[in-house]
């Protein structure tokens, strides 16, 4: 199986880096600031994936880019078990981490029942 892989994609295929790919906080949201679509993204580090943690995740309210996109300062409103915080804070770690951009399971539950 491995041969047949690196004869269509070569020795190192780009594919298999892409779910190890460390991106900090700013440069996940740095695609979406083209379009003025940073506010109210929301975003979680990798870190509460990995460990279980659902309903947890920030929704960004304000960013500040600098050195190219890939470093700043976001505020936003932690959502943590499901519970959303009413005060506005730095998103901590933003450089630190590695953070996605977050997708709702439930919501995936229910797209997955209409398709299938």
């Amino acid at each position: 199986m491995a041969s047949v892989i690196r004869q269509q994609f070569g020795a190192h295929p780009a594919f298999l880096n892409a779910q190890t790919l460390r991106r900090s906080l700013f440069e996940t949201l740095a695609p979406l600031a083209a379009n003025e679509a940073v506010t109210g993204a929301r975003v979680v580090p990798t870190k509460w994936i990995n460990e279980g943690i659902v309903d947890s995740f920030w929704t960004v309210e304000k960013v500040s880019f600098t050195n190219g996109f890939r470093d700043g300062q976001a505020m936003g409103f932690r959502t943590w078990k499901g519970k959303t915080d009413e005060t506005l804070k730095v998103i901590p770690h933003g450089k630190e981490l590695s953070w996605r951009l977050y997708s709702d399971p439930a919501a995936y539950t229910k797209l997955k029942q209409k398709l299938f």
